[in-house]
């Protein structure tokens, strides 16, 4: 699946797989560092959620897994979000277009 973008009550989200498994997440993950060179500064791990957050692009972004709305990344602020949040969640699926997470 080729990342997207949405735009969710006034910010942009990327949603890398809406139909996922917390295996997935972590190939996702393993793909970002990979590929864009991040690294993860914060880890939630809930028992059918994790977020995780990175920098990229001098933002902080989050890379959660929902069991109800599978993998997708998002600005930290959400609601706060202004235009450079949002242009780096516009880019950054720029980047991921064609990633195959299964080869991370």
């Amino acid at each position: 699946m080729n990342p997207t973008l949405r735009n969710h009550i006034g910010y942009n989200e990327a949603i890398l797989d809406d139909n996922a498994s917390f295996d997935h997440f972590f190939r996702w993950a393993d793909l970002l560092a990979d590929k864009l060179n991040i690294s993860f500064t914060r880890k939630l791990d809930d028992f059918e959620a994790l977020y995780w957050d990175f920098l990229y692009k001098g933002t902080t972004l989050t890379l959660s897994y929902n069991i109800f709305n599978g993998i997708t990344v998002y600005p930290a602020l959400e609601e706060r979000s202004d235009y450079f949040e949002n242009a780096a969640i516009a880019e950054l699926v720029d980047a991921l277009k064609d990633a195959d997470p299964g080869e991370a």
